[in-house]
């Protein structure tokens, strides 16, 4: 029987192999430094990865970071269903739309195209139903001049035709917490690899990826935690298909997830798979 992405699983592509050593090259591409986490990449692009609590016998994982300025750089929500129907990988999507920073938009269907909440383009509409229970809502593309060119929404807080009338592109997910930082995930037993994005107090906009299997309570709990400056933060994919991707110049970052929930099968995905929706970030002029 065909079922509905759940958190943490989902359909199955075929993902694209890549060697070891390039693998592990390409994902620990940022450093840690003793003047401080964050690296800047250029004026607007910031990297830095984070240690996080073990959990288990796997590696010590860790979480890995870009911060976006968004008055240097647009962020961009790409379909596979307005570009011929193909799902690509992260770094497909990336060498195709000229896009600095790529990742998971959400999880999605069955059909291998269609977001499991609401998500549309200004003339696109991937998916015109919101999902219930799906209270964070990243807006892109604002239709009046004086507003954010980004916003992460609670929708417990915001009305949803109240953002429709504002901007263009909306992307819905799961919140991580409350506006007043209650964090919404309590079994342990929702532990997998998760990408995530963020937004902090600054307007800044955080592109993050956790590797390791890791219990998503404990992860909102190190989020809160870091000095990130959370405002928001929505799970935007988890397993093997979460990935984050990255390159600018000679510098380039491939961050992936791992299948399923156990610790021994951590190192198991080292490719990435084909997305069919996705946030990539792109250069102002």
């Amino acid at each position: 029987m065909k079922l509905r992405r759940t958190v943490g699983g989902g359909i199955k592509f075929q993902p694209l192999v890549l060697p070891c050593a390039l693998f592990l090259l390409l994902a620990w591409a940022l450093p840690s430094w003793a003047g401080g986490p964050w690296r800047s990449w250029r004026p607007g692009l910031e990297g830095a990865r984070f240690a996080l609590e073990a959990s288990g016998p796997a590696p010590r994982p860790e979480l890995v970071v870009l911060r976006i300025d968004p008055a240097r750089f647009a962020l961009r929500l790409l379909c596979a269903g307005e570009h011929g129907g193909k799902a690509r990988t992260a770094r497909e999507w990336s060498r195709e739309f000229g896009l600095t920073a790529v990742i998971n938009a959400s999880m999605y269907m069955k059909d291998n195209l269609t977001s499991v909440g609401l998500m549309l383009i200004k003339g696109y509409v991937n998916n015109p139903r919101p999902a219930k229970g799906h209270n964070a809502l990243l807006a892109l593309d604002p239709l009046a001049p004086g507003l954010a060119p980004v916003r992460l929404f609670d929708l417990t807080r915001t009305p949803l035709a109240n953002i429709r009338a504002r901007y263009g592109t909306l992307i819905q997910n799961y919140r991580l917490f409350t506006p007043d930082k209650k964090n919404l995930w309590k079994r342990e037993d929702q532990k997998w690899s998760s990408a995530m994005v963020g937004q902090d107090r600054e307007g800044r906009v955080l592109l993050m990826i956790c590797r390791e299997v890791y219990p998503m309570p404990k992860m909102v709990k190190r989020l809160l935690a870091l000095p990130l400056g959370l405002h928001a933060a929505m799970y935007v994919e988890g397993g093997p298909e979460a990935t984050l991707y990255a390159k600018d110049g000679d510098r380039e970052i491939s961050v992936v997830g791992s299948f399923g929930s156990k610790a021994e099968q951590t190192e198991a995905n080292t490719g990435q798979w084909a997305l069919p929706n996705v946030i990539g970030v792109v250069p102002l002029p």
